[in-house]
């Protein structure tokens, strides 16, 4: 089994079978790249400001809607997450900077432990329909077992902190700024190092809920 592709100071961009992630540095006034026709997609301010929104902002634009983003005096980073809509929109779809995102915490009946997500761009949230952005903060000692799912690809990024990304040919070690695209139906976790707590940023190409997605923890 092949690693994933990871996002790092090199590496700027992970395309997928439903769409791709790209990690943005944008010098003043230079504008986030605006998506393509049929694609919904999701702006997180990684650092600095885009058009007023600040680190940690994150804004859903669904397809045929513009984002119109533009980096501030001193610049920005963000991660910019696209995916191909379904052929039929969300009546409800709204773009917009978030306000309904939901947090809970995740026990190891499924598979976790200690750890926390908030659902940023879902369709619950914000009408999507083959799109999942959401955070999760991993307690020192945090883990996900190995998983699938069998209907998207999910990216991962870790964002604070460190640990193990889990596969069935072994651990790949990432840091703040790397990231992996894995592709649907491939094992996958992460396990967060000892006394570190860990801050990413995920979700789903192909989906619009984990429900969606497939969620399957190996035995």
């Amino acid at each position: 089994m092949n690693r994933p592709a990871r996002v790092d100071h090199r590496i700027e961009r992970l395309t997928g079978r439903h769409g791709r992630v790209d990690l943005l540095s944008l010098a003043p006034g230079e504008a986030v790249t605006e998506a393509g026709e049929g694609t919904e997609s999701a702006v997180v301010v990684l650092a600095g400001d885009l058009s007023g929104l600040g680190t940690g902002a994150t804004r859903f634009v669904p397809p045929g809607v513009r984002a119109g983003l533009v980096a501030g005096a001193d610049g920005a980073r963000a991660l910019v997450v696209q995916a191909r809509a379904a052929a039929q929109p969300a009546p409800d779809a709204v773009p917009g900077r978030l306000d309904q995102a939901s947090s809970e915490v995740l026990d190891t009946g499924g598979g976790f432990a200690d750890m926390r997500v908030r659902w940023l761009v879902c369709a619950a949230t914000s009408g999507s329909t083959a799109l999942v952005v959401a955070t999760s903060t991993f307690a020192p000692d945090g883990r996900h077992e190995l998983h699938r799912h069998a209907s998207a690809e999910e990216f991962f990024m870790v964002v604070e902190g460190g640990g193990e990304h889990l596969t069935e040919s072994g651990p790949v070690r990432l840091g703040p700024g790397d990231a992996v695209l894995i592709p649907a139906g491939e094992w996958h976790g992460y396990r967060t190092d000892p006394g570190v707590t860990t801050r990413t940023i995920y979700g789903y190409l192909g989906a619009a809920s984990l429900d969606d997605a497939g969620y399957e923890v190996r035995a």
